[in-house]
């Protein structure tokens, strides 16, 4: 366990420098702005997905067993190291590469569940849970329409990130209860975390640049990571 506290330190320093780079680019903070938004872009996108490499390698590094839950889960943080770099050169690739790193960690969290003897409580609280992220879904998709632009031809490939997002934090709500370890509820927040950023940049991008938009979409997100990735940990199959 004493390797959590280096990763924490490493994971959050650079996480914290990519925050601080993208917010000057977007003209969201005044400290060090002109130093730090002419850093090279290449330069940024390695510092931006340090954070996600850095899961990888310690989940697969200190998983408990050889079991094919840590492999998939370090998979799906390669899917978003590889989706950090394609939002910031194309944002319907980037979409793309973190749909499937969405698509690894249900799955992932899916088979876990039913390997681990999943019962009818944890399936009430999936269903439950997608039924009202659905109801958000309709009601921010609709919100989001209301802008000039709307979400044009986006609107059918969002609806399904959309969908798919909510769905790990569904699958990892259910996980948490089939295997009754306490501290599960850590990595349901992290999925909880995804959502609200993949959301947030949602209304940025089609909506409006609400205040600090930049600041609030990167913490989320690095916060996801991080609290899934703290499932090596949690979990021991």
């Amino acid at each position: 366990m004493l390797y959590l506290i280096p990763y924490a330190v490493i994971f959050w320093i650079f996480a914290f420098v990519s925050i601080l780079i993208k917010a000057a680019r977007e003209d969201e903070i005044t400290f060090q702005k002109e130093r730090l938004s002419q850093l090279p872009k290449s330069l940024f996108l390695i510092i931006k997905f340090i954070p996600a490499l850095t899961a990888f390698i310690i989940v697969l590094l200190f998983r408990p067993t050889i079991s094919l839950f840590y492999i998939l889960l370090a998979v799906a943080f390669v899917f978003c190291l590889l989706g950090d770099t394609g939002m910031e050169t194309k944002f319907l690739v980037g979409v793309g590469l973190f749909l499937i790193a969405q698509i690894i960690f249900i799955a992932n969290f899916i088979w876990q569940s039913l390997l681990s003897g999943i019962s009818f409580l944890p399936v009430v609280a999936f269903v439950t849970a997608f039924l009202v992220w659905i109801l958000v879904i309709i009601f921010l998709t609709n919100y989001i329409e209301s802008a000039e632009t709307g979400l044009g031809q986006m609107k059918i490939p969002l609806i399904i990130y959309a969908l798919t997002v909510s769905l790990t934090f569904c699958s990892a709500l259910m996980l948490w209860l089939t295997a009754g370890v306490l501290l599960g509820f850590i990595p349901v927040i992290g999925a909880f975390f995804f959502v609200i950023s993949d959301f947030a940049i949602g209304i940025k991008e089609f909506h409006h640049h609400f205040k600090k938009a930049e600041i609030f979409i990167f913490t989320t997100y690095y916060l996801a990571i991080f609290l899934l990735s703290l499932s090596v940990a949690i979990y021991i199959f």
